[in-house]
């Protein structure tokens, strides 16, 4: 199931992505800095996605205006991997 739930991460990640390249608003510097942040995820190994989570994370803390559509999204993709690794440590 573990492999399920990562499948399933890395596709909101790509969507969320493809998403935001498509928007008017990948110009601006916050949608520029989480494209970047999304291809990082996307190209992480299992191993090195917490890091590279934690990353994201602190970035959408100080840099993305809360209450706005990117903030909910990244919000969502965090929430999903913290239940994934919730989930691994439990027997």
């Amino acid at each position: 199931m573990r492999a399920q739930e990562l499948n399933d991460l890395r596709k909101e990640i790509s969507d969320l992505k493809i998403q935001l390249e498509k928007s008017n608003l990948s110009g601006s510097a916050a949608e520029s800095q989480t494209l970047d942040h999304l291809n990082r995820l996307l190209a992480a190994n299992d191993e090195a996605l917490e890091s590279v989570f934690a990353d994201l994370k602190q970035f959408w803390l100080s840099s993305v205006d809360w209450c706005s559509d990117l903030s909910r999204q990244i919000e969502k993709l965090i929430i999903i991997q913290a239940d994934m690794r919730e989930a691994q440590r439990r027997p």
